[in-house]
């Protein structure tokens, strides 16, 4: 029988949609063991208490439990800053879903509550995992598309979700701070640091923007334009995003996109000399993404290794988000 480290008997709060796909993550870790769950909601809890799993009806009876080592935290935004500091108060790893907060100062608390410690604090910037991004960064690194000029990051969105994402205190904003998250790391991701921001928003932070344009100025002396609305039809999500270079554009589907069926097509696309052609990629999608970044995560704390997104990271996709709203002319 294998021995589970303490850092590989893993704690998980919240089970909603992202929460299970955690759990199935956590499960395919050799290394690891899904120890415990806590969720407010008993029928959440059942079906796991079934299988032997420690339940718990909130994140701090887990916390305490001493088996525990790593915590996965799969909360409404404005719980990750409070939990996540729990949890390293009590001497464990955490992983948090995206963002790592809503404040830069609650995040840095997180960071440097973490390094102090020496427990390692990652976030799950799950599209980073995604095989097209991967593949098309791989294919700017390698000078495929020459000197990169233009990154153009699309969130089109239908009629809000509803619930906590709707109250600007519990999501850290508006669209911006919830899906647009994942546009702003990746825009960093492909194309690097950000010197300059511009940004047009139809309502402040405070109020949750439904609209938003943010032009980034990059160290590089490439541009970039995000462009966010949550104003589609129902069944909206369009998350395209059009790379150009001197020498070739990429075009990709988009994870959500794809996933919902809002777009069909290739994930990647080249348009070089003329013409289009799809650029062949393994077969993934958002859930596997998600998985993907669980598990590289867990790979890493039971290895001892730093996180494939680390908390510092996260935070530069923060000071990002901040410098957009500080900037922002509202409509």
């Amino acid at each position: 029988m294998t021995t589970v480290s303490r850092s590989g008997a893993v704690g998980l709060i919240g089970l909603g949609e992202i929460g299970r796909v955690h759990a199935a993550a956590i499960r395919r870790v050799p290394a690891a063991r899904l120890a415990a769950v806590a969720d407010t909601a008993a029928e959440r809890l059942r079906p796991f208490a079934a299988e032997g799993v420690r339940a718990y009806p909130d994140a701090a009876a887990l916390i305490a439990d001493p088996q525990v080592g790593t915590v996965s935290v799969c909360l409404p935004h404005h719980l990750h800053f409070p939990v996540a500091r729990q949890a390293i108060r009590a001497g464990k790893n955490v992983l948090v879903e995206k963002p790592l907060a809503i404040g830069l100062e609650q995040g840095r608390e997180l960071v440097d509550a973490a390094a102090a410690a020496g427990l390692a604090l990652g976030v799950s910037h799950n599209q980073l995992f995604y095989a097209p991004h991967t593949e098309a960064k791989r294919l700017i690194d390698t000078g495929a598309i020459g000197r990169p000029v233009l990154i153009r990051l699309r969130l089109g969105m239908g009629p809000a979700w509803g619930g906590w994402r709707d109250d600007p205190a519990q999501a850290g904003g508006g669209l911006l701070s919830d899906a647009g998250v994942h546009r702003l790391y990746l825009a960093l991701f492909f194309f690097g640091p950000v010197r300059g921001v511009h940004a047009l928003l139809d309502a402040p932070r405070s109020r949750g923007e439904t609209f938003a344009v943010a032009v980034l100025e990059f160290a590089s002396g490439a541009r970039g334009i995000v462009e966010a609305s949550h104003h589609g039809p129902p069944g909206t999500f369009d998350d395209e995003i059009e790379i150009t270079g001197t020498d070739a554009t990429l075009r990709l589907g988009g994870i959500e996109s794809l996933s919902v069926g809002y777009r069909t097509g290739p994930a990647l696309a080249m348009f070089r000399e003329r013409r289009w052609s799809q650029v062949p990629v393994r077969d993934d999608d958002w859930q596997a993404s998600v998985q993907a970044s669980v598990t590289a995560y867990l790979d890493a704390v039971i290895a001892d290794r730093e996180p494939p997104v680390t908390g510092a990271a996260a935070l530069e996709t923060m000071r990002l988000l901040d410098r957009i709203y500080d900037a922002a002319v509202i409509l």
